[in-house]
């Protein structure tokens, strides 16, 4: 088939390592500023859906990553000034960051006294605002990064809508007998999810259905890093497991929520965000037919199932665990997940469950190997583009 558009990566980040700034994972008590590669400097940054640029929904733990001594001075994307680091999943300066900051806290809207084409550089950035906010955009810096509501002098708790079908997680009548806090903390914290940002690049509708659902998946990938700090354990972990784990298990704990999603949707679609519902025809247009068999079956199983929102966190944080890494403190993490689901089925009165959902995590690695084939097909064969932190977790996981 011809080529869908050039096969270009999207960013410009450092390779994948240990190094990477999406690893650079905060310990607990640690004062660094480097945690992932988007965000606030600040402990908590909300991340999620937005409806319109002053309203921000959910929240994980992210910050920023500084950009390291080694190698060349890197520019900031919008005005060409050096860099300070990667904010809002750019590389940009302190006057670029605090300019989109203060945009989308105070959703402000900019309007260009020209032909909306003013040249923005290091001299010239504060000369039309609109411009440099639209720039922004275009390099990529994510709005669902931004804290809104910023109090000062601590962390700023935020209210989050909550997936729908998750919307009894926080008042969630389980309430463990054995002091064991893990499912609850992972129902407090599971992000809420993100919409899609419908993409305009392109008038082929196939085309901007895979763009959309790139676009929308490398979001995702972010969303979770900052997530898996906060699953217990995990940031007890070395920075080198914690980063194996993400490498095998990231798709495996995106399509949970995929599946879940997709439970008793119309015309058995799989639904990707609450404005990205693609159907069996869609799919196959945009040549995603292989993901979708796999995918409704996954959430046909789970469907059967009956899963309560206890065990779809549970599942979630299991799948990212779900590792062939023999290190003891990573079989301790795992141990204490399965010990979780474990005592929740007891409460339950349904001990036989817990193994029942763990005999499912074959079947969604199989779907995740499925997914990742899927997105490097498109990458490869038919030029799809992919963000480059996307690209180097497909890759490590192929």
């Amino acid at each position: 088939s011809s080529p869908l558009s050039p096969s270009v990566p999207l960013d410009s980040g450092p390779s994948l390592s240990p190094s990477h700034p999406a690893f650079l994972l905060l310990s607990p008590g640690s004062s660094s500023s480097c945690s992932l590669l988007c965000g606030d400097p600040e402990p908590d940054s909300p991340t999620g859906s937005s409806s319109s640029r002053g309203s921000v929904e959910g929240s994980t733990t992210v910050s920023e990553a500084p950009l390291g001594p080694v190698g060349p001075k890197r520019l900031c994307q919008v005005c060409g000034d050096h860099a300070s680091g990667y904010h809002y999943s750019v590389a940009s300066c302190e006057a670029c960051k605090a300019f989109f900051k203060r945009t989308i806290q105070g959703n402000i809207e900019y309007s260009c006294p020209v032909m909306n084409k003013c040249e923005i550089t290091k001299r010239r950035r504060k000369a039309c605002q609109a411009c440099r906010f639209q720039k922004c955009v275009r390099a990529g810096m994510m709005k669902e990064g931004v804290r809104m509501d910023r109090v000062r002098g601590g962390r700023q708790k935020y209210r989050r809508r909550v997936e729908p079908g998750l919307s009894s997680c926080t008042r969630s009548s389980y309430s463990p007998c054995g002091g064991n806090k893990v499912i609850p903390h992972l129902l407090l914290t599971e992000p809420a999810p993100l919409a899609a940002n419908q993409d305009e690049s392109t008038n082929d509708s196939s085309l901007r259905t895979l763009l959309t659902l790139c676009d929308l998946l490398n979001r995702e990938l972010l969303v979770l890093i900052g997530w898996a700090k906060q699953i217990p354990g995990f940031s007890g972990l070395s920075l080198v497991d914690q980063m194996s784990l993400l490498q095998s298990g990231w798709m495996e704990a995106l399509l949970v929520g995929v599946a879940w999603r997709s439970q008793g949707a119309a015309r058995e679609e799989l639904v990707f965000a609450r404005n990205l519902r693609l159907d069996e025809g869609q799919c196959q247009a945009a040549g995603l037919a292989d993901l979708y068999e796999v995918l409704r079956h996954l959430t046909a199983k789970y469907e059967v199932m009956k899963l309560s929102p206890e065990e779809v966190v549970t599942l979630k944080a299991m799948a990212l665990a779900n590792s062939d890494v023999s290190h003891n403190s990573v079989q301790r993490f795992q141990d204490e997940l399965h010990e979780a689901l474990q005592e929740y089925e007891s409460s339950r009165r349904e001990q036989q469950r817990a193994g029942r959902l763990l005999m499912s995590l074959p079947l969604l690695r199989q779907t995740a190997d499925r997914a990742v084939q899927t997105f490097l097909r498109l990458h490869h064969h038919h030029r799809v583009p992919l963000h480059k932190l996307l690209l180097e977790m497909l890759d490590a996981k192929a």
